[in-house]
Parts: C-alpha cells; structure tokens; sequence
C-alpha cells in the first residue's frame, strides 16, 4: 500500500471516524478531507495527512457560518458548496503518488472526487452511498432534491465503484427512474453501516440509572421528539425520577425547551447540546438503559436507509426504541437488539415501563448486543469491501 495515497472526503459529523482510523492504518500515505455540515455546531472544516497511521499535517480550512434559520440557510447553501468545491480542487495540485484513490462520502463530496479524476489529479473513485432522499409533495426540498438527483445520478455513472450501505439504497433510486441495478452488477456492493468492537463500552445492569432513557442526533420534529415528551408525561405519573437525556442541536432546539417547560418537564428533560466525541459523551451514554429512535411513517428517506443512529447507541451497549420505519428496526427486532415499535404513546410507554421493571429482559438484550457487535465489525466490513472493489483474493 506504500505507492498507494487514499483521499477520504465527508461531511462532519457524519459518524465515519472509524472509517478513517482504519484507513490511516491500512495506507502510508492518507488524507482525510473534512468539510463542516452547512447547519451544523461544533465542527469545522479540515485537512489532515496521515504517514504511517501518524499525522504529517493538519490544517483548518475556511467555511462560512452557520445558520439555524431555514431563509439564511437555503440562501447560503450554495455558497458553501462552492467554498468547497473550490477547495477540492485546489488542494490537490500535484501528485506524489503513483496511484490516487479518492472516496466521496455522499453526492457531493463524491461528484468533487469525480472532477479531481477528469483533469488527472485521482485515478480511482469509489462513491460511499450513506442515504436517498425521496421527492417531498411540496416545499423547496422538492426542487433541490431534482438537483440531487441529477448530480447522484452523474455520480452512479462516473464513479468507478460504489459502496451502498442498504437494498434500500437501490429500490429508492429504481423507484424514481435513475438507476438499474442490471447495469452496474459489476460495479457496486453492499457494506452495512458497522461498530468499531474497540470502542464498545457498557455498564452492567446494576450500576445504570434505570429511569434514565437518551436520545442523541438533530433536535427537529422530524424524530417525533413531540410523541417522546407526551411518553415522558405519561412515565413520571409511575417513575417520578424518569429522565431523558437529549445530546444535540438542530432547528428545533428551541421550540423544545420551550415545550419541556410548558409540559412542566424541566427536571424530567435534560439539554446538553452538541458534545464532542470523548469521555464526558460516554458517561452520559452508558448510563442510561434505551436509547431512542423514533422516525415519522412516511415517504422519507428512512424508508430507504440505516440511520446511524440505531448502531450507534449500540456501540454503548444500549438497546434501542426505534420506529418500524427503516427496515433496519423489524431486522434487529428479530435479534432482539431492540424493539421495532409504531409510533404510538401507549405502545411505547407500555414497553418502557416493562423493560424497567425487568432486570432479566435487561441484562438478555445487553448480552445480544455483545454478541450481534461481531458480525458488524467495521474493521472486517471495510477490509472485505476494498478486496471485492480491487479483486483482491
């Protein structure tokens, strides 16, 4: 891997870190390219060059700022894209490799990767396909996912390979007319969204908090956060001490503190805002005894994919409520992971009270979550997708 210098390129945060210690550790020579969400808090723009798992360089790069209000955001979204856009390529002016391989996580980072490789600077792209957003009914979603679509599709067909993360990944885009799976049999495969085994931490039954419950992500209504503070209601008439811990910003974080107050929830509902990837996040995480995963039923785009988060919270030895949207909750239903649930209060309050008064039922989904964490492996996920992408035997 010596002659061989791999580009990875993501948006942050996106929950790929362990994407990047392995390939750091598998190429001399590696260059993590890390551009800041356009909505996002508590990251920044990056370039880190890695030699022999080590860092060589490491440099901050300009984004625009941030904005939580939908008018400024949309404004400004163009503008971001083509920040970065002008930092891709002029980032990579001469090679020192004999051979490039760049990877793009998503369209855009991708569709970047893709023009590198027609003026000479990358010779080998393979496109990480995280999600599919299906067409809205109405509103300007509508109209810039038409755009997505068209710079998704130049993406299928320019890259020299592509890694879906779900079936779902495929039937979404069949759905609305842009690809055939026929024409890229030779082209693409599947890698499931993984867990670092390494970084698996949990607490035994007996030293969590038993009325503690997380919900970790973006803070929009979107993720039924409405239906979970109604769940919390209904819980503290039986568990007075019941909590949730919510880690995260989004463009709906103030209009729920506003409505954890209303509901008379202030002591029931703790905000921590974004934290950062260290020990203060994990003592939080492993405290607790579900996590929390509730999605609208709806044309979406969960329909399509695996949401990080359901992994995620398993990384912490945490079962997980998740709503029956993504296909990924009736499978790990199944191995009794988690339990797939509709998104209705009295279901899911009768499933809380029931899994906090039975330490048993505890301490058998912790121990299958220890089990199921082998078979998602990331280490061994990504080392098999590189050897089918290259035909290595």
């Amino acid at each position: 891997m010596d002659k061989i210098q791999f580009i990875f390129c993501s948006f942050a945060p996106v929950g790929l870190e362990d994407y990047v210690q392995y390939f750091k550790n598998t190429f001399e020579n590696f260059i993590y390219l890390k551009w800041k969400f356009p909505h996002s808090k508590g990251s920044h723009s990056s370039l880190i060059q890695y030699k022999k798992g080590k860092i060589v360089l490491e440099k901050s790069l300009f984004s625009l700022p941030t904005f939580q209000q939908k008018k400024l955001y949309f404004l400004f979204l163009p503008f971001h894209y083509l920040v970065y856009l002008y930092q891709a390529l002029t980032l990579f002016r001469s090679r020192r490799s004999n051979i490039i391989i760049f990877m793009g996580v998503n369209y855009f980072c991708t569709f970047c990767g893709i023009l590198l490789k027609k003026i000479h600077k990358v010779d080998f792209v393979i496109y990480r396909v995280m999600d599919f957003f299906p067409l809205p009914p109405n509103g300007i979603y509508r109209y810039l996912n038409r755009i997505f679509y068209a710079i998704d599709n130049y993406c299928l067909s320019n890259s020299d390979y592509i890694w879906f993360t779900t079936e779902g990944h495929i039937i979404g885009r069949e759905k609305y007319g842009y690809f055939d799976r026929n024409k890229y049999k030779n082209k693409y495969l599947m890698i499931p969204l993984g867990i670092n085994i390494e970084k698996f931490v949990f607490k035994p039954v007996s030293q969590r908090n038993r009325y503690s419950l997380v919900y970790c992500g973006v803070i929009s209504r979107y993720h039924m956060l409405d239906l979970l503070f109604e769940v919390i209601r209904e819980l503290k008439s039986d568990f007075p001490n019941i909590k949730l811990n919510i880690i995260g910003s989004g463009p709906d974080e103030l209009y729920f503190k506003a409505l954890s107050k209303k509901m008379g929830l202030e002591k029931n509902i703790l905000f921590y805002g974004f934290l950062e990837e260290g020990d203060f996040l994990t003592s939080i995480m492993v405290d607790n005894i579900l996590g929390i995963a509730l999605y609208r039923d709806e044309e979406n785009y969960m329909k399509y994919t695996e949401p990080a988060k359901v992994k995620y919270y398993l990384m912490f030895g945490l079962p997980v409520i998740v709503s029956k949207v993504p296909p990924i909750a009736v499978e790990l239903d199944k191995k009794k992971v988690c339990f797939a649930v509709n998104n209705d209060k009295e279901e899911i309050v009768y499933l809380i009270k029931k899994f906090v008064q039975d330490i048993d039922l505890q301490e058998e989904y912790i121990m299958n979550i220890c089990n199921y964490i082998k078979t998602v492996d990331i280490n061994k996920l990504l080392n098999t997708a590189l050897r089918k992408t290259f035909s290595i035997t």
